[in-house]
């Protein structure tokens, strides 16, 4: 499937989701991309990626190969500044939240830092990263409050 595809079928669940009708009930898709705009600039500020995406009956989505993607800006270049892996988490259109029980790692792009742990919460919206349990820092320039 390539990426306009993907791209349309994400549009289509969030307008669905939007109008509150019901999510096309779906099988396993693949390779998938939701990313999140910023609604001042237009310009995208994250991208929560995964290998596969499995439908749940409560209306969130498994994603298995997780890779979110957080960006800054140099003018109009993008560029990669946190990026969150995990093997799976779930995922609500509704409220753009994406979280697991499970382990994760979170690293700056340029790999001056990184933070391990097991259990999360990433609200798309907000750009905000919760880690719950078992959180193992490594700094080599660091993270810095902006």
């Amino acid at each position: 499937m390539n990426s306009k595809r993907l791209f349309f079928v994400g549009l289509v669940l969030a307008g669905c989701l939007a109008l509150g009708q019901a999510v096309p009930r779906q099988g396993v898709q693949k390779k998938i991309k939701f990313p999140e705009y910023d609604s001042q600039t237009g310009k995208i500020k994250s991208l929560l990626m995964g290998e596969q995406a499995v439908p749940q009956a409560n209306g969130s989505i498994l994603i298995k190969g997780v890779r979110l993607e957080t960006y800054v800006y140099d003018g109009s270049v993008r560029k990669a500044d946190l990026i969150i892996e995990a093997p799976q988490c779930f995922f609500s259109f509704r409220t753009r939240i994406a979280s697991s029980p499970g382990a994760m790692r979170v690293s700056r792009a340029d790999g001056s830092a990184s933070i391990s742990g097991r259990g999360f919460t990433w609200s798309q919206r907000d750009s905000v990263l919760v880690i719950s349990n078992r959180v193992r820092t490594i700094m080599q320039s660091g993270f810095k409050a902006e």
